[in-house]
């Protein structure tokens, strides 16, 4: 513990970089984005296609609802991006110090995943609260009036406990998706600097690894978020629970069965294509972002 804290300390000047840049990569990534993920959460919990989707609500609802949710959101990913890619480097300088070779892919999946179940603990309750407001229409169902009036009357009327709702499947989502994410990201970037014999990958490189890298994050956690989805948007409680946990998987299992035995497989798909658009985009902002910042704040 005391080596930790002692190379914590004499890394604090880095580690408040990696923080600052990651959080600067969060807030490009959820301006960027968040339209496209409410479509997203709205044809998960519907059969509708996207077309549909998007003139129900800019006729019903009118183009700021598209924005719906994002303000906790803008609030907290910068954070999150931030605990992403904070802990990515630190893990990385703990496999290879400060020297400037690449980590092996088994390294990367390690870092990657550690990265995404600390993500976890800040996606979980921040999702809950933006998939509810997605899901609310306005003057028909509006129960909440912003994020944080509605993670209030969550944990009054469901419980405290019930703001991390669909944690099992958020971390497996975190883990897997971005353990592919880094790795990804990183194989792309190296095989672009080697075809174009270069010494460094350039701003084009970047934004293709970043955005191939979040097709394969979306892919792999895409089954997950749909059942994250609808987890979190039920709103019983107790015995009124749509979906019944098993041991501590927080429904997951029993959401799935019924899902896919209703559905078919593919209904774990649901707004998939609308999912990676924004998943190649926004990563591929994303990834740029801290890479400027990065080389910007380390001058």
């Amino acid at each position: 513990m005391s080596d930790f804290l002692e190379w914590a300390y004499e890394n604090r000047k880095q580690i408040v970089l990696d923080i600052l840049a990651g959080s600067f990569s969060g807030m490009c990534n959820i301006i960027s984005s968040h339209p496209m993920d409410t479509i997203k959460v709205r044809m998960q919990m519907s059969h509708d296609g996207i077309i549909t989707t998007i003139t129900s609500m800019m006729k019903n609802e009118g183009i700021f609802s598209f924005y719906k949710g994002m303000l906790f959101p803008f609030m907290s990913v910068p954070i999150l991006q931030a605990t992403v890619f904070s802990t990515h480097e630190f893990w990385k300088r703990f496999f290879i110090g400060d020297s400037k070779q690449s980590l092996t892919c088994y390294q990367n999946m390690i870092a990657g995943g550690l990265s995404g179940l600390a993500a976890s603990f800040i996606s979980c309750p921040v999702e809950l609260a933006k998939c509810r407001l997605q899901m609310q229409v306005q003057n028909v169902n509006k129960v909440w009036k912003n994020p944080v009036d509605c993670m209030i009357q969550i944990a009054r009327k469901e419980g405290i406990n019930q703001l991390y709702r669909g944690m099992n499947v958020t971390c497996q989502r975190e883990i897997l998706g971005y353990a592919a994410l880094f790795v990804i990201y990183d194989v792309v970037k190296d095989a672009l600097i080697s075809l174009k014999k270069q010494k460094e990958a350039s701003n084009v490189d970047m934004l293709i690894s970043g955005g191939l890298g979040g097709i394969a994050c979306w892919t792999i956690g895409y089954p997950q978020d749909i059942i994250k989805t609808m987890l979190q948007c039920d709103t019983g409680i107790g015995k009124t629970r749509k979906y019944k946990p098993h041991f501590f998987d927080g429904g997951f299992y029993s959401c799935m069965v019924e899902q896919v035995g209703k559905n078919g497989w593919r209904c774990l798909f649901k707004g998939y294509s609308v999912c990676i658009f924004r998943a190649f985009y926004a990563n591929a902002i994303g990834f740029y972002a801290f890479e400027t910042a990065k080389k910007y704040l380390n001058r």
